[in-house]
């Protein structure tokens, strides 16, 4: 079985980058704590768990990166491109704050490239399926 080689436009993969950034910081605005372990206003708006929430943005943010996706083999990437910030920016930010607990902080970066990556491509599949 042979995998189809990624061609991915380098350009939309820095925008999907700027949009994960984007999420991040708007859902941490909202306080819904998605990069810190404390909200940035103090207290969090929606009472839920803040991992939860932070999953189920980036698996739509990935669900729709993979319906957009025209090319057999690039939705993963273009997936991972959206969740590469949330992988990131919970690690540096607890290696500089040093708040929260080291798991907490691991639950969070699993929002990022393995979820986002995961959902874009089992949307992608299903498109491709459902074309068929």
């Amino acid at each position: 079985m042979r995998f189809p080689r990624p061609i991915l436009n380098q350009k939309l993969c820095l925008l999907l980058f700027a949009a994960g950034v984007a999420i991040s910081v708007a859902a941490d605005l909202l306080g819904i704590s998605a990069v810190t372990v404390e909200p940035v206003f103090g207290k969090q708006i929606i009472p839920v768990n803040p991992v939860i929430l932070t999953a189920c943005i980036y698996a739509a943010g990935g669900i729709i990166t993979g319906i957009m996706t025209k090319r057999r083999g690039n939705a993963p990437f273009y997936g991972a491109s959206l969740g590469q910030c949330q992988f990131l920016l919970p690690a540096i930010m607890y290696m500089i704050t040093g708040s929260g607990e080291p798991m907490d902080i691991v639950w969070r970066t699993l929002c990022g490239i393995p979820l986002t990556a995961a959902a874009a491509f089992i949307s992608f599949t299903i498109k491709r399926l459902i074309r068929k």
